[in-house]
């Protein structure tokens, strides 16, 4: 019996040797790992201090420093092409190859908002000054190039890059002048068919709705003839339109009511209506004031109490209130947007958020318990969507200059409810401290108040070696299903 099941053993370790050696299980790139490298140009300790000044007041030169870090960490992994970045850290379930077009895709945007601005294309870096616009417009052409060994491939029903293709549409309409002109009038319709596929593509329900929208819109105004799809976009537009629940909010399937409405929902509804003005003018105006107005109440000094999937992209949860000051002025002024800005940013870069020139996976340091099989290593980088709209808007509003107001907790102690989420926020001023008590989910029997968190073990880890795949642990009733989220008791692992 003995040796039947040492034969059995042997064969099964083969078979797996073979399968992995071939291809036949396990994600693409699967132990191919990035080693991280330390920004010298503009170093980790310096933002620190920068962001840890004790009244919590960011000025320009600081967010300038801020976005020169991202560059600097973008510029170090690059491919040689530009066309990907590889980012260090735990891949994603959809391979490295489109792990690194992450990389590309969700950088592109703030370079070109950088470039828009008119700052410098020059970038810093250890290696001496890099072109911003030269190097995103390089892998542009790279990447979008059927005949390329690196091409980024077809854009599919469901896939990843239907997702990059909206934040590289939107980059190209943003750096139109710095990027979109210097290409020649054969690449621009490379770049333009490569993109066309985003078009045709079948899309999940809920904000994935908006990525092709985005694609649409970007390409019409950069003069590409997309009208063939005007009929597809216009459902796309009446599927997502019939998720509205009101007061600003979108149901997000599969989970409901989350901070997607923040980061992903009305980022992009603010630049589907910056780009054609005449987009559902009057509806994105009133959802974004009535979503500001709201939204800002869960901003303190203690950062924003954190609940729902994705928790990687936490510093992007300012982007609807600086969205709301273009497209429903009024709604909350620009000193609170500024100081949720401040404020975010500052908490969590004193607690680890940042490393290796870019976003860590998890609440705080990197947390594989947070990261979700989808989030490769530069999924993260939509944390950098508020930093996109800074610069959009600094030369329309004087965002970076505004004199900064107290937020709600800053003011005194409230509680407020708000029917649409049946969400109750409260904050305490003495500590700055803000709790979202989502009223429908019950009271936890334990000190989390509901499910615990599931960790990521050394068993995981194991099945993951074998499978070569992400298994990490699915925390979806830690995230959705507690009765409070409180910024005294962050889910992750956070340093006070």
């Amino acid at each position: 019996m003995a040796a039947l099941l040492a034969v059995c053993l042997t064969i099964a370790a083969a078979a797996w040797l073979w399968a992995v050696s071939t291809g036949r299980i396990g994600v693409e790139g699967w132990r191919e790992r990035t080693t991280p490298v330390d920004t010298t140009a503009a170093p980790l300790i310096a933002l620190k201090a920068r962001f840890a000044k004790a009244d919590g007041r960011v000025d320009a030169s600081d967010y300038e420093l801020l976005t020169a870090y991202f560059f600097e960490g973008w510029a170090a992994y690059r491919t040689p092409k530009a066309e990907r970045a590889h980012y260090p850290g735990l891949p994603s379930s959809s391979g490295r190859r489109s792990d690194g077009l992450e990389g590309y895709a969700r950088m592109f945007p703030l370079a070109a908002a950088w470039l828009a601005s008119g700052r410098s294309p020059q970038t810093p870096t250890a290696h001496g000054p890099l072109d911003l616009a030269e190097t995103f417009a390089r892998g542009l052409v790279t990447g979008t190039d059927p005949a390329s060994p690196d091409y980024w491939g077809p854009i599919t029903d469901y896939s990843q890059a239907l997702v990059e293709s909206a934040d590289i549409a939107l980059g190209l309409w943003i750096a139109r002048e710095a990027v979109w002109t210097r290409l020649s009038p054969a690449e621009q319709q490379q770049v333009v068919s490569w993109l066309m596929q985003a078009l045709g593509s079948q899309a999940y329900d809920g904000n994935w709705q908006l990525f092709p929208m985005l694609v649409h819109r970007s390409l019409k105004a950069l003069g590409a003839d997309v009208s063939h799809f005007d009929a597809r976009m216009q459902t796309n537009w009446e599927i997502f339109r019939s998720l509205y629940r009101g007061q600003g909010w979108f149901t997000d399937p599969p989970h409901g009511l989350d901070d997607y409405n923040a980061w992903s929902v009305h980022y992009a509804l603010f630049w589907l209506q910056r780009i054609d003005p005449g987009f559902e003018q009057a509806f994105i105006s009133q959802a974004q004031g009535e979503f500001a107005r709201f939204y800002v109440t869960l901003f303190g000094p203690q950062g924003h109490p954190q609940m729902g999937r994705s928790s990687c992209y936490r510093m992007a949860t300012p982007a609807p209130l600086l969205a709301s000051l273009a497209t429903a002025p009024g709604a909350i002024s620009r000193g609170q947007a500024m100081r949720a800005l401040d404020l975010t940013w500052s908490w969590f870069i004193g607690r680890g958020a940042l490393a290796a020139g870019s976003v860590s996976a998890g609440l705080c340091g990197a947390d594989p318990a947070l990261q979700a099989n989808y989030s490769g290593p530069a999924s993260c980088l939509w944390s950098l969507r508020p930093l996109v709209m800074v610069y959009a808007l600094d030369r329309e509003l004087g965002l970076l200059e505004t004199a900064r107001e107290p937020l709600a907790v800053e003011r005194g102690d409230f509680v407020t409810r708000h029917a649409t989420t049946g969400w109750t926020i409260s904050g305490r001023a003495a500590t700055g401290a803000i709790d979202l008590s989502i009223d429908a989910n019950p009271p936890g029997d334990g000190p989390e108040d509901g499910p615990a968190l599931k960790a990521y073990g050394l068993g995981t880890q194991l099945v993951e070696a074998l499978v070569q795949a992400p298994r990490r642990p699915d925390n979806t009733g830690a995230l959705y299903q507690r009765r409070h989220y409180s910024t005294d008791k962050p889910l992750g692992r956070c340093p006070p």
